[in-house]
C-alpha cells in the first residue's frame, strides 16, 4: 500500500469515527497528514466536497498553504469560496508563494481578484496584481517576483544580512545584479560563501546572464533551463529590466504538463488531468475530438460507397459503416487508455483510485458514445437506401453499447499491465486496438442481423 493510500485510508477511518469533540478530531486529523500535505492535495479527489473541507479545516495553517498551493482548480476553487466565507483567505494568501496565488487569480475578472485580494497587505496584493497581467502561457505568467537582486558595489557581507532578513524569497541558489531595475549579472550562493565578506559583488559576478523575456513560451523557457541546466531564470521586459524569475520547480511541473498535453492531444483529447475532472468536463473536452473521427468515419463510407456502387454483390451497403463504428470506437478506448497510462506514470492514479477513474470513465464513454451514435445512425437514415430504419437503429446501437465496451477496455486492460508490473504505455495499445477491432465488428454485424430479422 502506498503512501497515498495510507493517507486516505487513515482519514476515511477518522472522518467516519464518532468524535469526542471538534477540537478532538481536527487535531487528529493535522496529526495523520503530518508532513504528507502534498499528498493530501491529490488524494482530495476521493473525498465528496463536505469531506474535503472538514479535512481542510483541520489542519494547520502551515499545512493548509501546501494544500491550496498544489491542489486541483476545483479543489482551489472550492478552499478558496470557503476561505473567503470564513474571511480567511488574506491570512493563507499572505503565506502562500506569489506565483501560487497569481495562478489562482489570473484568470479572473478584475472585480473577482479585487474580491479575493481584499484584505491582503496592499504592497502584496500589489505585486500580485503585476504578476497577473502577463499571460498563463508567456514565461511572464510563470515568474515570481520573489528573488534578491543587489547593486554591483554591495559586499558580500551585506548580501548575507539580506538573506538573513528576507525568509520570503522563493530561492537563492542565485543572486542577481542590477543597476535600478536593468539586470546586470548574476552569482550563485557558492560563490557568495567563498568570496571576502569585504568584497563588492562585482568582482566576482558573471555578466553573461542566461534569461527569457516576458513574452517567451513556456517551452522555450523549459529547454533553456533544461540545456543550461539552470536552478532559476531572470526574466526581463523589452528595456532589459529584471521584473522576475523562473524556479526549476515551476519548470518541472511545466514540463510535465507539455508532455501530458502532447499525449493526450495525440489520443484527441484536451485534458491534462482528466481524472480531477468532472465527468460532464471530460465529455465536453472530448466530444469535440470524436467528432473529428465521425467525419473521417463518414468519408471512409463514402469511399466503400463509391466502390460498392453497381457491385452490390461485391460490397454490400452494410459494410460502408463498419469502419465508421471501429473507428469511433477505437478514439474512445485510446482516450481512456492514455488517461490511465498517463495517472500510472505520474502517480495521479493509484491502487485506491483505479475504481473510481473507471467508473468515470465508463460514464463518460457512454456519454460521448450516444451523442456520436445519435449523430452517426442520423447519417446513415439518411445515406442508406435499401432499409434506412433498419441501418440507422444498427449504427446507433453499435455505437452506444461498443462505445462503453471501448471505455472499459481502455481502462482495464492497462490497469492490469500495470497490476502484472508490465508496461501498459507499449503492452495496452496492441491488446486494445484487437480487441475493439474484433468486438466491434461483431457487435455491430450483430447489431444488423438482429434488426434486419425484425
Amino acid at each position: 500500500m502506498g503512501e497515498r493510500e495510507r493517507l486516505i485510508e487513515a482519514l476515511r477511518g477518522e472522518i467516519d469515527r464518532p468524535a469526542e469533540s471538534p477540537a478532538t478530531a481536527g487535531s487528529r486529523i493535522a496529526d495523520i497528514v503530518d508532513d504528507n500535505a502534498i499528498e493530501l492535495a491529490y488524494a482530495l479527489d476521493d473525498f465528496d466536497d463536505e469531506e474535503r473541507l472538514t479535512i481542510f479545516d483541520a489542519l494547520s495553517q502551515e499545512q493548509q498553504v501546501v494544500v491550496l498551493e498544489e491542489a486541483s482548480e476545483r479543489d482551489q476553487e472550492l478552499i478558496v469560496q470557503h476561505l473567503r466565507s470564513g474571511d480567511r483567505l488574506p491570512a493563507l494568501f499572505g503565506e502562500m508563494a506569489l506565483d501560487d496565488v497569481v495562478d489562482i487569480v489570473d484568470e479572473k475578472s478584475d472585480e473577482e481578484r479585487d474580491a479575493l485580494l481584499h484584505g491582503l497587505d496592499e504592497e502584496r496584493a500589489g505585486q500580485i496584481r503585476d504578476l497577473a497581467k502577463y499571460a498563463p502561457d508567456t514565461a511572464g505568467g510563470l515568474m515570481t517576483a520573489e528573488f534578491l537582486a543587489v547593486s554591483k558595489e554591495t559586499l558580500v557581507g551585506q548580501v548575507k544580512e539580506l538573506i538573513r532578513d528576507q525568509e520570503d524569497l522563493e530561492s537563492i541558489n542565485n543572486i542577481f545584479v542590477s543597476d535600478g531595475e536593468r539586470l546586470l549579472g548574476v552569482f550563485s550562493v557558492r560563490q557568495l560563501i567563498l568570496a571576502d565578506n569585504a568584497s563588492a559583488v562585482e568582482g566576482f559576478m558573471t555578466t553573461d546572464v542566461i534569461h527569457a523575456e516576458v513574452d517567451d513560451d513556456p517551452e522555450d523557457v523549459y529547454r533553456k533551463m533544461e540545456t543550461y541546466h539552470l536552478n532559476t531564470l531572470p526574466v526581463v521586459d523589452s528595456y532589459h529590466d529584471l521584473v522576475g524569475i523562473i524556479t526549476f520547480d515551476d519548470v518541472l511541473t511545466l514540463g510535465e504538463e507539455e508532455a501530458s498535453e502532447d499525449v493526450f492531444r495525440m489520443a484527441g483529447s484536451a485534458d491534462l488531468h482528466p481524472t480531477r475532472d468532472t465527468v460532464m468536463g471530460r465529455v465536453k473536452k472530448r466530444f469535440p475530438y470524436l467528432l473529428i473521427s465521425l467525419v473521417g468515419g463518414f468519408g471512409t463510407a463514402f469511399v466503400i460507397s463509391l466502390f460498392g456502387a453497381g457491385n452490390s454483390d461485391i460490397v454490400s451497403e452494410v459494410t460502408y459503416f463498419l469502419p465508421l463504428v471501429v473507428m469511433l470506437c477505437g478514439n474512445i478506448a485510446t482516450q481512456s487508455s492514455a488517461t490511465m497510462v498517463r495517472g500510472f506514470a505520474t502517480g495521479e492514479v493509484d491502487a485506491a483510485r483505479i475504481s473510481r477513474v473507471f467508473i468515470d470513465e465508463v460514464a463518460v464513454g457512454a456519454i460521448v458514445g450516444v451523442g456520436c451514435a445519435i449523430l452517426a445512425g442520423g447519417v446513415a437514415y439518411v445515406l442508406d437506401n435499401d432499409g434506412p430504419i433498419r441501418m440507422a437503429l444498427a449504427v446507433f446501437s453499435a455505437v452506444s453499447v461498443l462505445a462503453m465496451i471501448s471505455a472499459c477496455l481502455g481502462c482495464g486492460i492497462p490497469s492490469v499491465c500495470h497490476r502484472l508490473k508490465i508496461d501498459p504505455a507499449i503492452s495496452a495499445g496492441p491488446f486494445i486496438t484487437m480487441l475493439v477491432d474484433a468486438v466491434g465488428c461483431a457487435i455491430y454485424l450483430g447489431f444488423v442481423i438482429w434488426f434486419s430479422a425484425q
